[in-house]
């Protein structure tokens, strides 16, 4: 604001009293200018504070999501571990070394690789440290290590680390580059190795099963994020302060190369014992403001319902959780907080000049006050319009019901989702949008707010208009007038592609890789779920007759097919409501409810017929013909064991293959 935009009146003022002016102007200016003086001092280390302040208050939501995404991604990491451990073929090859089951666990590490893309190696090591199998995802292109190449891990720290642990406890190595006979693997590979112990039957352990996470999309994804932050200059560091990711490349991985000595406390030595010592803070320096705050990757509370949605049940020894516990550090140098001071432009300069001439700095304050009661009215539009935004178009929904659940308000992410206009919405009950199955869920968390202020992680199967469905996680917040219940807050998270995952993860856990149809421990999951209701229950133990002519003449993977084609007819031949399962090899089990015994060997004589009566192609211009040997069993009485009933069914078996095979025998 310059002289010339004084309103007149004042001018005249001035005029009027200027010779008065004239004798103060030499002790006012001087007490002015000490004022002026003190005035800005104190102004600019406020404003600084203030700029400092808002630049973190921007980083929180970054700083809080950041740590999420790497705690979230380190916990799916468990629960694939334990989905992929709890298979008890892993145990019987490791003890036994069966080429079928091998054949099983090299497809299931190759699934698992093809899956994810996040499993740089996965290793199945015995008790004396030599690898049985290791795949390798030779970047996008995973395959099984040959015998002659497999290696000894016995001297590996998280070999000697994991082979010490417990049933259900896993080992978690510190992040770092892989290395290869000794030597860091280039390109540079870094990875988070995940070992848990297996155990047989009798709880004995035979080996350990090792994963090795490919870290470096993940910390690819966070550079990314740290270069659109104010600074640019975020860091990852593991406990001993050596940097996992850094602004500057050359200062990475000094825990893994000789080359590479710089550590965090080497370039801020007096940042490092606070940050290193307290788990979330902010510390000023000299140079700058660093924002820190403890990943704790394995730290369940910070995340929820996380550990109940996925049941999760490997604890992590605690060794693993001091080595995996990084620090994620954002440092804002004095430079860039100093670039969003409007002191260091030349309108301040300029300004601050003008104060130091005569009284015209007094009208400059009072204008500079009326700018800034305008700047706070347009601040607080601007935030009513960006509050109204992120509600509107969050990456979540956001509802609000009545105490009888009808919807009185709702965002505009949700109804993309449901597809329908607000109109449409608004006072209808949010049932009408629930699929039949979840409108009882619903009904128990609306009546569970009358009792509970917050309720979070209830899951739900959406209705949208073109028909088609997908769940929500949902958590509500209750609104009590005159001390009762009266509007819910909801927030609901589309969780599709989890549950899908977990559908799929429980589809390979129980299901046979080659066949298709259920495995082993699948079949005695469901017979004792069976055996719990008092029906009468029929066990078919049934054999491929001569099948290892098969092998001998086509070879194995005739053979497989062979075993394909077995399975397809028995579940052509089979009811619906039937469990049909491969034990291993040429034998499967058939495990049908409300037969009586001559039903259930009816049934297996229709099957033995059916299978002889059908051609299995092995060749463009040949055909065999399979024969079954049946032995057919009744549970006696409930409570009877399934392992009772299957021993009797097996020596049926066992007679129908001595007295000519072909046939089913029922067990007396």
């Amino acid at each position: 604001m310059t002289l010339k935009q004084l309103p007149s009146t004042s001018e005249l003022h001035l005029t009027s009293i200027w010779p008065v002016i004239i004798k103060r102007f030499v002790w006012s200016y001087a007490l002015l200018a000490i004022l002026i003086t003190l005035s800005l001092t104190y102004i600019h280390q406020q404003y600084t504070q203030n700029i400092a302040k808002g630049m973190l208050a921007q980083e929180e939501a970054f700083v809080a999501s950041t740590k999420q995404v790497l705690q979230k991604e380190m916990q799916m990491q468990l629960m694939v571990l334990q989905m992929s451990s709890r298979a008890n073929v892993l145990a019987n090859f490791l003890e036994y070394g069966s080429p079928i089951s091998r054949q099983g666990l090299e497809n299931l590490f190759i699934n698992l690789a093809v899956t994810f893309n996040r499993y740089d190696q996965i290793r199945l090591i015995d008790m004396q440290g030599n690898e049985r199998i290791r795949m390798n995802y030779n970047n996008g292109q995973p395959a099984i290590v040959k015998k002659q190449n497999l290696q000894n891990k016995k001297n590996s720290s998280y070999f000697q680390e994991s082979i010490k642990l417990k049933k259900g406890q896993v080992y978690v190595s510190a992040m770092e580059l892989n290395m290869e006979h000794g030597q860091v693997e280039l390109p540079y590979k870094p990875v988070v190795r995940f070992a848990t112990p297996i155990f047989n039957a009798k709880g004995n352990k035979v080996g350990i099963m090792v994963m090795n996470y490919f870290a470096n999309e993940l910390l690819e994804d966070f550079r990314k994020q740290m270069e659109l932050r104010i600074s640019g200059q975020g860091m990852l560091i593991d406990p001993q302060g050596y940097w996992l990711s850094n602004h500057n490349r050359s200062n990475e991985w000094g825990a893994s190369l000789d080359d590479v000595d710089q550590q965090f406390k080497d370039l801020y030595p007096k940042a490092w014992p606070t940050v290193s010592q307290h788990d979330d803070g902010i510390y000023h320096s000299k140079s700058g403001i660093f924002r820190y705050v403890s990943v704790k990757p394995f730290n369940l509370d910070s995340i929820g319902m996380f550990q109940n949605e996925h049941n999760v049940n490997l604890t992590v020894v605690e060794r693993s959780k001091q080595i995996t516990d990084w620090k994620l550090v954002i440092f804002l140098p004095n430079e860039t907080i100093n670039e969003h001071s409007i002191f260091n432009t030349d309108i301040a300069n300029y300004a601050i000049v003008l104060l130091y001439i005569g009284t015209a700095a007094i009208l400059l304050l009072l204008l500079f006050i009326t700018e800034q009661k305008r700047k706070e009215i347009q601040y607080d539009g601007i935030i009513k319009e960006e509050l109204n935004d992120l509600y509107e178009n969050a990456p979540c929904g956001y509802h609000s019901l009545d105490n009888q659940g009808i919807i009185l308000k709702i965002n505009n992410t949700e109804l993309s989702w449901l597809g329908y206009q607000r109109e449409e919405v608004i006072g209808k009950p949010f049932t009408d949008f629930l699929t039949s199955a979840s409108v009882t869920t619903f009904e128990r968390f609306l009546a569970q707010l009358q009792m509970d202020n917050t309720i979070e992680g209830v899951v739900l199967e959406i209705q949208c208009k073109d028909s088609h469905t997908f769940f929500v996680s949902t958590s509500a917040t209750s609104i009590l007038e005159k001390g009762h219940f009266a509007i819910a807050r909801t927030s609901a998270f589309d969780i599709t592609e989890r549950i899908e995952l977990e559908n799929r993860l429980a589809y390979i856990a129980n299901t046979d890789v080659l066949t298709g149809i259920s495995n082993r421990r699948h079949f005695f999951q469901e017979a004792e779920q069976y055996l719990q209701t008092e029906q009468a229950i029929s066990v078919m133990m049934l054999d491929a007759d001569h099948f290892k002519k098969v092998n001998d003449v086509y070879g194995h993977d005739i053979g497989d097919e062979v075993l394909k084609s077995i399975a397809i007819t028995l579940r052509a031949a089979l009811p619906e409501q039937v469990v049909l399962a491969r034990l291993g090899g040429e034998e499967f089990v058939i495990l049908v409810a409300n037969l009586n015994a001559q039903q259930a060997l009816q049934l297996s004589q229709q099957i033995c017929v059916k299978m002889a009566n059908t051609p299995i192609s092995v060749t463009d211009d040949k055909d065999i013909y399979i024969t079954l040997s049946i032995g057919t069993a009744q549970r006696d009485f409930y409570g009877e064991e399934i392992d009772e009933i299957l021993k009797r069914a097996d020596i049926a078996l066992y007679q129908a293959k001595e007295t000519g095979r072909n046939q089913a025998i029922q067990s007396t």
